[in-house]
């Protein structure tokens, strides 16, 4: 059973990022909250201080946030909620960009004391190139067996 008021924190917390209200975002996260998400340069923020400066800085690089919840789902004592979103942001400069995000939210005295973001999309850097030259041998491999050993 969904739990409506933790359902609505998870709910009004979206809705103050996306109005990029810095002050009632914070407001939503316990004092030793802990903030993950591997858009930001600080990828593991903890506390007030952390979180400030790392959302201080997203909502100067996002000119509009829009999150569309797709699946809610909570845990057995109410206390945590996985959520899917359908993400649209634009960037200060223009760019627009759509994807799906996974957030897992823990809560602890009807605040937020974990946030972690989960993206679909894959690895970037050397770890990309190299999936992506294993993704093509295994290719090779698939339409020339016995050809290619690796």
């Amino acid at each position: 059973m969904i739990n409506q008021s933790l359902s609505k924190i998870i709910n009004d917390f979206f809705k103050a990022v996306e109005a990029k209200d810095l002050n009632a975002v914070l407001d939503y996260f316990h004092i030793e909250a802990e903030l993950l998400d591997p858009h930001y340069p600080n990828v593991h923020m903890k506390g007030h201080d952390e979180i400030r400066d790392g959302l201080t800085w997203g909502f100067n690089s996002v000119k509009k946030f829009n999150f569309t919840e797709e699946n809610y789902f909570e845990n057995e004592n109410n206390s945590s909620a996985a959520v899917e979103m359908a993400t649209k942001i634009e960037l200060s400069g223009g760019k627009k960009l759509s994807y799906t995000q996974f957030f897992i939210l823990e809560t602890k005295q009807g605040k937020i004391i974990r946030c972690q973001a989960y993206e679909t999309y894959g690895p970037h850097g050397m770890h990309n190139i190299s999936l992506k030259i294993s993704r093509l041998i295994k290719k090779l491999i698939h339409f020339y067996p016995g050809k290619i050993n690796y």
